[in-house]
């Protein structure tokens, strides 16, 4: 293509960028110990089946409460899930779905020990961007809120939900932060994310 026909649809790739563009609640949610779990598999000589099974019900389960909850699955990352959720949703909804998604194995008796399902969830807010290069998938969010919740969640410990400031502030517009925390008991920490810096971010265990 020469280059005056580049510049030419410049305009109108901008702003079909800028215009599929929307405030979400992003939602990351992660397996924890597969791939020490894999390993141990394979070292023991389990069939594979053992840690297929067990991811499986995880992802399909995580899936389901999304679902449940008016949310997005965008799509699985191995062991891993990450959703949306509109502007328009309940915070303390978004907020309900990472704690049943948390919670959602313990009457699993078959999963105990070294294959017991554990949990951890990452909930940001913002503005996002379309990033979608497939058909089938409408809407990929990309952005700050994206890549910040995707931090979060690699500092998350088992049993976790950590939520962004941005989170709490839309929390807070539908219900005080006395009574949110009163109700949530999170607490808040502090940690210097790779990319984004120092973040106070706040916690909520599931366990």
């Amino acid at each position: 293509m020469k280059r005056q026909q580049k510049v030419e649809i410049l305009p109108g790739l901008v702003e079909s960028i800028v215009g599929d563009a929307a405030d979400v609640f992003v939602l990351f949610a992660d397996l924890c110990g597969s791939t020490e779990y894999k390993q141990h598999c394979t070292s023991s000589n389990h069939p594979d089946l053992s840690w297929i099974v067990r991811q499986l019900i995880f992802l399909q389960r995580a899936a389901e409460t999304i679902r449940k909850y008016k949310g997005t699955v965008v799509k699985t990352t191995g062991d891993g899930i990450i959703a949306y959720f509109e502007a328009t949703a309940n915070p303390e909804g978004v907020l309900k779905c990472a704690i049943e998604i948390s919670q959602g194995y313990d009457n699993l008796k078959a999963f105990k020990s070294r294959s017991k399902i554990e949990v951890k969830v990452s909930i940001d807010f913002g503005l996002t961007y379309n990033g979608s290069i497939v058909n089938s998938v409408p809407y990929d969010p990309i952005g700050l809120p994206v890549d910040r919740c995707s931090r979060l969640n690699s500092v998350a410990n088992n049993n976790e939900i950590l939520f962004s400031q941005d989170f709490l502030s839309v929390a807070e517009a539908k219900c005080s932060r006395r009574d949110f925390e009163d109700k949530y008991g999170y607490k808040t920490r502090e940690f210097d994310l790779k990319g984004i810096g120092k973040t106070t971010y706040f916690c909520i265990m599931t366990k």
